[in-house]
């Protein structure tokens, strides 16, 4: 009946945010980093089983779409196939450079539980519409939830998430805070920008806010500039008059200002760190100049996804993830894209994640807000 099937996928809406919520969920041993990082006891039970509640709805989510087909079928893109061979090829690689094969299944059985849940459960769902019953709100839901709590532990002093005036809060990383922020920004203000109610277009407004706020809590310049492309991108193709071009103006010149300060390289990391993305930078250009056809998997820093995809997966593996970028590239290139709000946010979301992964390499993770947010955009392109 139609009850049953709108309560199934009401239920897979609420299992996206929770999976979204408890995605970047976790501080295994950041105190190793941040050694005044503490958090409340029941947080911390909450960190260390985020993966698990994860992995639970992911599979019951893909659970309700294969045993109960009540849901309208789709024709599912092909890009998430891609990114998932590409992890597993990871994972092989770690596994045969002295990896662990308990910790290879582990991992295997996680991201196939993850595609499975995307490409079935999220792919027939909408990805955007006039109602608020698709998976962008889902997201947004999670995503706000998650950085509220953050916040509020900080400001209330209940945690101590900072170190050295960076604010790591419930992630191992200023960074990964700073991304879940940029995300959090660039989805909510998709949703804010055409919504039609006060009340909905203020909540969505303080997503903004608070996804911006927690960008510069963490002091991550990366995560202020991917949420600046993605703004700067949903004003330029939505505009329909001039009355905001100032607007635009000013941000594009900030985002070409915090993009021209990466020129320097050793000011991109705090004091006392020491300037790892130059190391890292290096290391990896100097790895992935080599084109290995088998990649060594996961090993050292990703600071930059693309390098990263080729290193940890080799020539092999990082076809399948470069094949998802040349895709998700190639959205900016479809015609009348001002006439389709729906693609001018993919290729906002895109668009972020695009400019981030040049400083940042969450796209080789099982799990977090950035990642599962490419995942989910892969579903909607065809």
């Amino acid at each position: 009946s139609n009850a049953v099937d709108h309560a199934k996928v009401m239920a897979i809406y609420g299992l996206t945010a929770l999976m979204v919520f408890f995605a970047s969920f976790r501080a295994p041993n950041a105190e190793t980093m941040a050694l005044s990082y503490s958090v409340p006891g029941y947080i911390r039970v909450l960190q260390n089983f985020s993966l698990p509640i994860v992995l639970v709805c992911a599979a019951i989510g893909a659970y309700i779409t294969l045993v109960h087909r009540n849901i309208p079928d789709v024709r599912r893109s092909k890009l998430p196939v891609f990114y998932y061979v590409f992890h597993l090829i990871v994972l092989a690689s770690d596994l045969a450079n002295a990896g662990n094969f308990n910790d290879f299944i582990t991992r295997a059985v996680f991201i196939t539980v993850i595609f499975l849940f995307f490409y079935y459960a999220i792919s027939p769902l909408p990805f955007y519409d006039s109602t608020r019953y698709n998976v962008l709100n889902a997201f947004f839901l999670g995503a706000y939830l998650f950085l509220a709590l953050n916040v509020v532990l900080y400001q209330t002093g209940l945690g101590s998430l900072s170190w050295k005036g960076r604010f790591l809060g419930l992630t191992t990383h200023p960074n990964f805070i700073g991304m879940c922020g940029s995300v959090t920004a660039g989805i909510s203000f998709a949703l804010f920008y055409r919504e039609q109610s006060r009340l909905a277009k203020a909540v969505y407004f303080s997503g903004v806010l608070l996804g911006l706020w927690v960008c510069l809590l963490s002091v991550s310049r990366t995560s202020l500039l991917g949420a600046s492309v993605s703004i700067v991108i949903i004003l330029l193709f939505s505009l329909k008059n001039n009355s905001l071009k100032p607007l635009i103006i000013l941000l594009i010149i900030l985002g070409s200002v915090l993009a021209i300060s990466y020129v320097d390289i050793q000011s991109l990391d705090y004091a006392n760190r020491g300037n790892t993305r130059e190391e890292t930078w290096a290391s990896m250009y100097e790895q992935a100049s080599k084109l290995p056809f088998f990649g060594s998997g996961r090993v050292g820093a990703t600071t930059n996804a693309y390098l990263f995809a080729i290193v940890a997966g080799g020539l092999f593996g990082s076809f399948f993830f470069f094949r998802t970028i040349l895709a998700a590239i190639a959205v900016f290139f479809t015609k009348q894209l001002a006439k389709h709000y729906r693609r001018i946010i993919l290729c906002a979301i895109i668009g972020l994640i695009l400019v981030t992964s040049m400083l940042e390499g969450y796209l080789l993770d099982a799990a977090g807000i950035p990642v599962f947010t490419y995942w989910m955009i892969l579903c909607y392109i065809k």
